[in-house]
């Protein structure tokens, strides 16, 4: 996806309409100074997000300091990287130094970190700009996106009615929808930066766990949590991802669609519940590959009906042990101020037995070593990123029954990923009648994210002509 704008780059007012990539490209070409993009973005978000739903706090001197020096290299041309100079948003879980990092949670307000967390110490070394830190659901553990104590930031896609931005990266999904950011830093434990995605209309990159360095990421997971990033095209994704790994970015090249091969799981738990549009566009997209020269292969997958039920055991998650592990005693002390799904959530880790936990390892990675094994042959398997649209955020607020069958919708796919140790994308393949997202996802075997991201960027240019 390219920018839909007419104005030349540099014309103040109108940068924001540039993906990441461009904007890097209008610096290094003398059309923009840094100073002045990051004004702009700045000035955005102190008008559109007021009460700072968005963003819980903007790094502005921060922001200017870097954008200085940035400006200074580029008039020396002496930049670091594509994005160098290019401002960014960071989820409220990354450690900025001597800024309060509370991950959502006011239990946590007082924290205030001496350093920066390690992707955004690489991130700030080859020139980025930290915009500000932007809002989350609750220590990372929800895929809705829903927070009563700071605020949840609305989908910007429906004027009339306020929905879910998707979780637990909600703010950073919605700073790239809103133009309140070029790109956003978020994290993956069962969705969390392709499930805001997918609802904002953005791709989003679920990394290898292990990629990408967790050091100064307030946790929720250690086995399954993941940096990565969202953004308006598959490009600025794959810069993003050299930015956080500290290295120079790389041309990316899309791959031949007429020798690739995609697994369409046929049945099964993903496809439980998906709403009609979704499936369409879905089948849409389908065609379009077929017609493209793409193999289709079209047959049962098991492994994702067996990982799914061992993910959500209630007797044998590893992702709520660990939680509960990082954060029983913290949120048994502070019950009045933690929003209560979340805490339900947490603390239901009390009654899990080591036993059954090591059961569930040995079974889980059974079960990724036949997944791989059947999928070997495909370079993708694509799945609907999400089953439903956004739902509003005044019918799940209050938790309950409604908000447990939502989030577990919302996360139902995406997880799989992150059970199965794979890398992932969703990527934007239309509109339901509403004008509501809908997102498309591949996912493909462990540390294959560079030939994720060629294919994904065939499939992008595929779905927008």
């Amino acid at each position: 996806m390219t920018s839909n704008s007419t104005a030349p780059a540099g014309h103040h007012g109108e940068l924001f309409r540039l993906t990441a990539l461009e904007l890097g490209r209008a610096i290094e070409a003398g059309h923009a100074d840094p100073r002045e993009v990051t004004e702009e973005f700045l000035e955005r978000a102190g008008l559109m997000d007021p009460d700072n739903r968005v963003y819980v706090r903007l790094l502005e001197r921060r922001a200017r300091a870097e954008a200085e020096a940035a400006s200074g290299r580029a008039q020396r041309g002496l930049r670091r990287h594509a994005l160098d100079g290019v401002p960014l948003s960071w989820k409220d879980l990354f450690d900025v130094a001597g800024e309060a990092t509370a991950a959502g949670s006011l239990a946590l307000k007082s924290r205030i970190p001496a350093q920066d967390a390690e992707v955004l110490a690489r991130a700030t070394r080859m020139g980025s700009i930290a915009l500000g830190k932007t809002a989350m659901t609750e220590l990372a553990f929800s895929g809705l996106g829903i927070n009563p104590k700071f605020g949840t930031p609305a989908n910007p896609h429906d004027a009339r009615i306020e929905r879910v931005p998707g979780g637990s990266s909600a703010g950073a999904g919605v700073s790239v929808a809103m133009g309140l950011a070029p790109a956003a830093i978020g994290t993956d434990t069962g969705g969390s930066v392709r499930i805001p995605a997918a609802w904002n209309g953005l791709v989003g990159l679920k990394t290898t766990a292990g990629r990408l360095p967790l050091t100064g990421t307030v946790p929720l997971s250690p086995t399954f949590d993941t940096v990565g990033p969202i953004a308006r095209d598959v490009e600025d994704a794959s810069a993003l991802l050299a930015l956080l790994e500290g290295r120079e970015a790389r041309a990316l090249h899309p791959a031949d669609l007429s020798r690739a091969t995609f697994w369409l799981p046929q049945g099964g738990v993903v496809w439980e519940s998906v709403e009609p549009p979704i499936r369409s566009a879905l089948d849409n997209a389908i065609r379009r590959l077929v017609h493209a020269g793409a193999r289709i292969v079209e047959h049962p997958l098991p492994a994702l009906d067996e990982i799914h039920a061992l993910a959500w055991d209630p007797k044998a998650s590893r992702l709520v042990a660990e939680a509960y592990a990082q954060w029983g005693g913290m949120l048994a002390a502070n019950e009045s101020l933690i929003y209560r799904p979340v805490f339900e959530r947490v603390m239901a880790g009390e009654k899990l037995m080591a036993g059954d936990l090591v059961r569930a390892d040995l079974k889980r990675k059974e079960i990724a070593a036949r997944y791989l094994a059947a999928t070997a042959g495909a370079d993708a398997v694509i799945l609907p990123a999400v089953a439903i649209a956004p739902p509003p955020i005044a019918e799940l607020e209050d938790g309950g029954e409604a908000y447990g069958r939502a989030n577990r919708l919302a996360l139902r796919n995406t997880t799989i990923g992150n059970q199965l140790g794979l890398c992932a994308i969703s990527l934007p393949c239309g509109q339901d009648d509403r004008g509501l997202p809908i997102g498309l996802m591949l996912q493909a075997a462990p540390w294959t994210e560079e030939r994720l991201l060629s294919l994904a960027l065939a499939v992008e240019r595929l779905l927008i002509k």
